[in-house]
């Protein structure tokens, strides 16, 4: 069984607040585990990876172009 990490810990984790980190779970973007209705909330270390996984974008590389105009042909 995987550690369960509270909503302060998790929080700390990704490097966001436990306000935003409650809004994540509200909207369904991050898994968690409650055992009461209306109880305390936990996350794991794989429902945080799995989150980070999903919304991590890639960077693209750069167009090094000195200047929007096209090449004039013939010179």
């Amino acid at each position: 069984m995987e550690t369960l990490l509270t909503r302060t810990e998790a929080a700390k984790r990704l490097k966001i607040t436990t306000a935003t980190l409650d809004e994540l779970r509200r909207g369904g973007y991050i898994t968690y585990i409650q055992y009461k209705e209306n109880g305390k909330v936990y996350f794991t270390e794989t429902a945080l990876q799995e989150y980070l996984d999903k919304h991590t974008k890639k960077a693209k590389p750069t167009q090094s172009l000195l200047t929007y105009r096209r090449r004039r042909s013939g010179f």
